[in-house]
Parts: C-alpha cells; structure tokens; sequence
C-alpha cells in the first residue's frame, strides 16, 4: 500500500469517525456484532507493542464467540486474586483462538510470523530460555529444592512468554475488540442492576435480559442471564442464612 493509498485510507476512517456530528447512532436492544458496527468488515488501527498497524477485522456473532471457548464478558468483583498460571494459558489460549477468527487481513500466522523473525525482544527472550536449561542440565541436580523450584517457575514463566508471542496490547485490544466491548454497554453493568434483573425476571417469569436496557450483542444476552441468575442464587442463599439465623434467636 502506497503512501496515496494510506493517506485515502485514514480520511475515508476519519470521515466515519466525524459523520453525523461525530456521534453515532447505536441500535438498542441485542443485536450481532456486525449490525451494531454497521458491517461485517472493518479497517482498524490495531495496537503493536503501541504502534497502531491497520488490520482488516471480521465481526463474529454470538454463535461463533461461544464456539471458541465458553468465557463470560461481565466482570466478577469478588475475583480479586491472581489467575493460576493454567488459568492464564486457558485465556490466552481463548484469546488466540478469538485473535485468529477476527484477523481477515493479514491472518493471524502472517503477524505471528513477522513478530518471531522481528522482534528482538523475543529473540532475547528464547535464548534467555536456552541458557537457563542448559544451565539446569549442567547444575541443576547440585542446587537447593527453592533453588530449583524458583528456576522452575523462570522457565514456565519464559515458555508461556514464548507461547504467546502476539504483544500484550495486541491481545487486549483486538479481544476487546472482538466482544465489542468499545460499543456495547457491557462493562457498565453493576451487579445490583444485574440482582434486580434477576428479581424482576423470577416475578415475571421471563429473563433477566428482559429487564436491562441499552446497548448490546447478542451474545452479551447469555452472558447477562448467568450471571444475573448466579446473584439471584446467592442473594437467596444469604435471605435464607438470615431468616435461619432470626428464627434461633427467638
């Protein structure tokens, strides 16, 4: 792509960007990604180690999504901990799932290609990984169990490093992204307005999505449902922990 190209590129985005006052208008309700967006296909500024390439992103439904892994978009306040390191690789191995179905041009193994020849910082980082397991075949045996148990947790640390070799921006953004998470009203529910869906979803014999209006996917639906329904549950749990606990008093 030469630089006229580039230059039409980013004025045609601009121009999407400005149209109607810069503000667009977003379809209500729970709609695909790619209604919501406006189309299938979409030219974006996608982040590398911060320096914006542009890609060609494919929108996924809801269908789609849920095939590749079985992860919920409304955060958990009460999951404050650090994830196991075999809870990180299940998300990552999510999240590179989700990056190669999104990625239309390039494809995924293109970038992930270009990245392992070029960039030296995982270059470093594989002979980094060379030298300490040379160095555990060579001493390993003559070291302390923390020794070996420290260098151990520097080798996993190093392999999942090298496992996943798309940037870290890279991952957030483009699954972000993915979830359409820049244009869906997802990440502003609070699990109070969730509890109350579930409440007034148990009296009307509906769902809990019935009673949360804005902006949202399809696929935002389901991940509203269990996570309303799984608050009604503990909500009713400590109703009934309290009521217990009144009745022995007396």
């Amino acid at each position: 792509m030469n630089e006229k190209q580039v230059r039409v590129l980013i004025e045609k985005v601009l121009s999407e960007k400005t149209q109607n006052g810069g503000k667009t208008v977003l379809p209500q309700g729970y709609n695909p990604l790619e209604i919501i967006r406006g189309a299938m296909f979409h030219l974006v500024p996608v982040p590398f180690n911060g320096t914006p390439v542009w890609c060609e992103l494919r929108c996924l439904n809801a269908t789609q999504i849920l095939a590749l892994g079985n992860f919920s978009n409304i955060d958990r306040k009460e999951t404050d901990s650090m994830p196991s390191r075999q809870q990180l690789i299940e998300l990552r191995n999510y999240q590179e799932k989700l990056i190669r179905a999104v990625m239309n041009k390039p494809v995924f193994d293109e970038i992930a290609a270009l990245v392992g020849i070029y960039d030296f910082v995982i270059k470093d980082k594989r002979k980094e990984l060379e030298e300490i397991i040379e160095n555990v075949k060579q001493h390993g045996e003559s070291w302390s169990k923390q020794q070996q148990l420290e260098v151990k947790k520097q080798i996993d640390d190093l392999e999942l490093f090298m496992g996943f070799i798309l940037p870290e921006d890279t991952f957030g953004f483009l699954t972000a992204w993915a979830h359409g998470n820049d244009i869906s009203d997802i990440k502003k529910i609070s699990d109070d307005q969730l509890l109350e869906a579930a409440i007034l979803a148990e009296n009307g014999k509906d769902n809990p999505h019935d009673h949360i209006r804005g902006v949202f996917t399809d696929h935002n639906m389901r991940d509203i449902d269990i996570r309303a329904w799984a608050l009604f549950e503990d909500y009713k749990n400590k109703k009934s922990i309290e009521k217990n606990a009144r009745m022995k008093r007396r």
